[in-house]
C-alpha cells in the first residue's frame, strides 16, 4: 500500500468513527417483564435479539424477570418476545433503539407487564402504564 492509499484509508475510518456516538453506545440498558395476569396463570417468555437468544422461562403470578445489555455500535438493537399463557399468545417489541418505546423507557429502564388484555409499558415520565400491545389471540 503506498503512503496515499494509506492516508485515503485512514481518513475514511477517522470519518466513519466521527459520526459514532461512543457513549450512547455503550450505555447499558434495562428490560423488566412482569406477570400481571389477574388469575394467576404462568406467563411463559422466549425473549431475544438478531444476535443474543435469552432463552424460554415461565414466571409464576407477579414474578418480575429482567435482563441488561448495551446497544450495537449501529444503534440497531432490537429485542422481541414471545409470552404465552394458558388463553393468550403475542410476540412484542420489548427494545428498539430508534422507537417510541425507548421515550417511554426514559432512555433507561423499560418496564413491561402482562396483564390480562396485553402487554403493557411505562411511562416512566409520567409514573403511568399504558396498553402497547393486546394479545393476538
Amino acid at each position: 500500500m503506498n503512503i496515499s492509499t494509506k492516508f485515503t484509508v485512514f481518513l475514511l475510518l477517522a470519518i466513519t468513527l466521527s459520526q459514532v456516538n461512543f457513549g450512547q453506545a455503550r450505555k447499558r440498558y434495562h428490560v423488566y417483564i412482569s406477570n400481571g395476569i389477574s388469575n394467576g396463570d404462568q406467563l411463559t417468555i422466549h425473549c431475544k435479539s438478531k444476535d443474543d437468544d435469552l432463552g424460554a422461562r415461565t414466571l409464576p403470578a407477579y414474578e418480575q424477570w429482567s435482563w441488561t445489555f448495551k446497544v450495537n455500535i449501529w444503534k440497531t438493537t432490537l429485542y422481541w418476545c414471545d409470552m404465552n399463557t394458558i388463553k393468550h399468545h403475542g410476540r412484542f417489541k420489548v427494545f428498539a433503539m430508534h422507537d417510541d418505546i425507548l421515550d417511554m423507557c426514559n432512555f433507561n429502564e423499560c418496564f413491561w407487564s402482562a396483564k390480562d388484555d396485553g402487554l403493557y409499558l411505562k411511562d416512566n415520565s409520567k409514573d403511568s402504564w399504558f396498553l402497547k400491545y393486546k394479545w393476538e389471540y
